[in-house]
């Protein structure tokens, strides 16, 4: 009965370090699995908090019409247009005056490289869409 204790024993040399391999193998994994859905929602916080903002800049200026370019550079600055995280935007601000107050409605559409956006090759891109509401500042604007 030693016997066999002893062949059992001289074959388990060296599992731990196949399992231990295998451990971190997996854990590393797991981390770049939270690297990149930490990005994701990065971009996409990015994109909402870029429509609420150009959507406030239109509707404080005391013209709105011209005010849409000032707000488009200030969403492609905080979308970060050109990185992984946005590689193209598309903006599309709408002001609708039949109401009293007048709102402002824009939308920002940004297209993020999901091969960029990780540390490990994802194939693929993903589309961030926000739209954000506001109301017209009747005080402000020019008569």
């Amino acid at each position: 009965m030693t016997r066999c204790r002893a062949r059992s024993a001289a074959n388990d040399t060296g599992s731990a370090i196949s399992e231990l391999v295998i451990l971190i193998v997996v854990f590393f994994g797991f981390i770049l699995a939270v690297v990149f859905a930490g990005r994701l929602t990065t971009g996409s916080a990015r994109v909402e908090a870029a429509a609420r903002s150009a959507a406030r800049t239109i509707s404080i200026a005391r013209d709105p019409e011209e005010a849409r370019d000032e707000a488009e550079a200030q969403a492609a600055d905080m979308v970060a247009e050109g990185s992984a995280l946005c590689t193209s935007m598309v903006f599309d601000p709408t002001i609708d005056r039949t109401d009293t107050p007048g709102i402002v409605i824009v939308d920002i559409t940004c297209t993020a490289d999901l091969s960029e956006l990780a540390l490990i090759e994802v194939p693929g891109n993903h589309t961030y869409h926000a739209s954000a509401e506001e109301v017209l500042d009747v005080h402000r604007e020019g008569s």
